[in-house]
């Protein structure tokens, strides 16, 4: 496998509700496109930090008549990290998933669920990471894009 494109990050909850856009080059046409995404970690270990994050949630949305331990039911409280792609000339698809990790693959007739088959042009192709909610200190993230073979 040709590794085309690698990038990693880390982020944290002043990230949530945003995006981060990574361009890579295709200098010639590819039959088969192949993209790994991973993030860690995935859940809110920490149940006092539960507790509150849910609970002023509940205050906000107008939920303060449910019973204290009514924030159980809606924890654990999980890290959201989700992909789009586009291509030169349209948007291929996205991948929005539950999965800590994941692997997506597009050709000409085949492609994960998600995302569209077709040919792979040469050009500029733009991936985005969405950053639905970040709810640990720190979320590390990995993306490596390939050509060729299979996942």
């Amino acid at each position: 496998m040709n590794v085309l494109y690698e990038a990693s990050g880390t982020v944290n909850p002043k990230s949530t509700q945003s995006h981060i856009a990574y361009r890579f080059m295709l200098h010639e046409p590819v039959q088969s496109l192949n993209i790994e995404f991973s993030y860690e970690p995935k859940l809110l270990e920490d149940e006092q930090l539960t507790e509150q994050l849910i609970t002023r949630a509940m205050k906000q949305y107008g939920y303060e008549q449910q019973r204290a331990e009514d924030w159980r039911k809606y924890a654990p409280l999980q890290n959201l990290l989700t992909l789009s792609l586009d291509d030169p000339y349209r948007h291929r698809g996205q991948a929005h998933r539950m999965d800590r990790v994941q692997q997506h693959r597009l050709t000409e007739h085949e492609a994960s669920p998600g995302f569209w088959p077709g040919s792979n042009p040469a050009g500029l192709w733009t991936v985005t990471i969405s950053l639905h909610a970040v709810v640990t200190e720190q979320c590390h993230y990995k993306l490596r894009i390939t050509e060729g073979g299979s996942l």
